[in-house]
């Protein structure tokens, strides 16, 4: 799709959810995330920059890419998620403050509880741990493969 001005996107970016990409998501509802990996830097910095003339940092950054490695050897990438705590909050700011409240979740069994949808027609991921904690990811773009290795093992 990748029709939405932003630099460097994959050519299997989709950034509008469209019925048929909402009936192929929608069967990741339940789904566990088995690890999250967030990148330092995000595919719409550039475009944040040149509007507020002003550098994305750690402290200030809002929008990150992330990658969701779901039990059923799904890769979600995710492109210039905001993280909310709930619909009435503002997003969480700061990437460690980002960092340390999905690291949390993974440790207390996040999984996908919802797929839906803005008003503008974006993804947005409802995540919810064994807890019933839940927080909202608001997505600017995505991509969606399979995984072999996951991040840790890679490592070792």
């Amino acid at each position: 799709m990748g029709n939405n001005g932003l630099q460097g996107e994959p050519a299997d970016f989709n950034a509008f959810l469209t019925d048929e990409l909402w009936e192929d998501l929608v069967t990741l509802e339940g789904t566990p995330v088995e690890t999250i990996t967030i990148w330092e830097t995000s595919i719409v910095d550039e475009d944040l920059e040149e509007e507020a003339g002003a550098a994305v940092t750690e402290a200030n950054r809002v929008f990150v890419d992330l990658d969701l490695y779901l039990a059923n050897r799904t890769l979600l990438e995710l492109y210039g998620a905001a993280l909310l705590p709930d619909e009435q909050s503002d997003p969480i700011v700061g990437l460690e403050t980002i960092s340390e409240t999905l690291s949390a979740l993974v440790e207390n069994g996040v999984y996908i509880q919802e797929v839906s949808s803005d008003e503008e027609d974006r993804l947005v991921l409802v995540l919810a741990d064994e807890h019933d904690r839940t927080c909202l990811l608001f997505i600017t773009g995505w991509s969606e493969s399979t995984w072999e290795t996951l991040p840790d093992e890679e490592a070792e």
